[in-house]
């Protein structure tokens, strides 16, 4: 009879014996699946900030390399003239070409939006206009220069002209003489220049 007995707690004990087997291979299984998915999960997500970064980085290089292309030209004519500030001169550049992309940039080296005709050479684009505060898109000759520095000199003497008495060496003055005397129709452009200016430093330039 104890023979017996211990034969059916032996023959009893098997199925909860494989039953807590099956839980630990669903749990194993189960906690290398989910290892695996966050994972996959991390790597994924470092790969979409990685690209991310990445893409900022690039932009951010090619805003420099515009300023800089901007700025040795415009530096070098103001240390020769005096006439407008480096910073005012490639905020405009920027602004007025964006960034250098602008076919009026890209196809008359003429960064700054000038009109009219350069030594008789002129090229017609689509331009924006605000006429009555409202904002129009109009086609009209835009000035066609052979290179950035002629056009920063041309570009200097029309300000020094035109829009600036006596000689100005603060760029906030300068941006609103140029608002005030009517250098742009866009009723913000003073501060947009302004705003240019002092996020991407270019009052570095000045000095």
């Amino acid at each position: 009879m104890p023979k017996r007995r211990r034969r059916s707690h032996q023959r009893n004990s098997h199925p909860a014996f494989a039953t807590w087997i099956f839980v630990m291979v669903l749990l194993v299984v189960g906690g290398g699946l989910l290892v695996r998915s966050k994972l996959k999960t991390e790597i994924e997500s470092g790969f979409v900030t990685q690209t991310t970064s990445s893409s900022s980085s690039n932009e951010t290089a090619a805003q420099q390399q515009f300023i800089k292309k901007m700025a040795a030209p415009a530096v070098r004519v103001y240390q020769q003239n005096g006439q407008v500030l480096p910073s005012i001169v490639i905020a405009q550049a920027i602004l007025e070409s964006s960034w250098g992309t602008s076919q009026l940039f890209l196809q008359a080296n003429n960064p700054f939006g000038v009109k009219g005709a350069y030594q008789g050479s002129s090229k017609e684009f689509w331009t924006a206009e605000y006429v009555n505060n409202k904002r129009i898109k109009v086609k009209a000759a835009f000035r066609d220069y052979p290179n950035l520095t002629d056009a920063i000199l041309d570009h200097d003497a029309l300000l020094k002209q035109n829009y600036f008495k006596g000689t100005v060496t603060d760029y906030q003055t300068a941006a609103k003489l140029l608002q005030t005397n009517g250098y742009a129709t866009d009723p913000d452009y003073a501060k947009k220049l302004t705003n240019v200016i002092a996020t991407y430093n270019l009052n570095q330039y000045d000095t």
